[in-house]
């Protein structure tokens, strides 16, 4: 009985991390890989036919997915401010 309930909680805190990791997947993607991979492992791992587990490995691959995103726009952005052409200015 108490393995059922290890496994409970295990559960409870994949869906947690993944409700974690949607939250800060679009302020701090480094935090929301921090929370959204121990997540989805867990999740994973002790996924027998319960409902949060399987919300938890859904929430965690939604935050992942959307984190990767930020994360790739947060480079594209920081790479054209840096190699723009700074020839604007010396037009006028």
């Amino acid at each position: 009985m108490s393995n059922d309930n290890e496994e409970r909680k295990l559960c409870v805190s994949s869906l947690v991390l993944g409700i974690v990791g949607v939250v800060f997947s679009l302020i701090a993607p480094v935090a929301a890989y921090a929370c959204s991979i121990p997540g989805l492992v867990t999740g994973i791992k002790k996924s027998r036919r319960n409902y949060s587990a399987s919300a938890g490995i859904i929430l965690n691959i939604i935050a992942l997915a959307l984190a990767l995103i930020n994360s790739v726009l947060g480079v594209v952005m920081t790479i054209k401010i840096f190699f723009s052409d700074s020839d604007d200015t010396d037009k006028e």
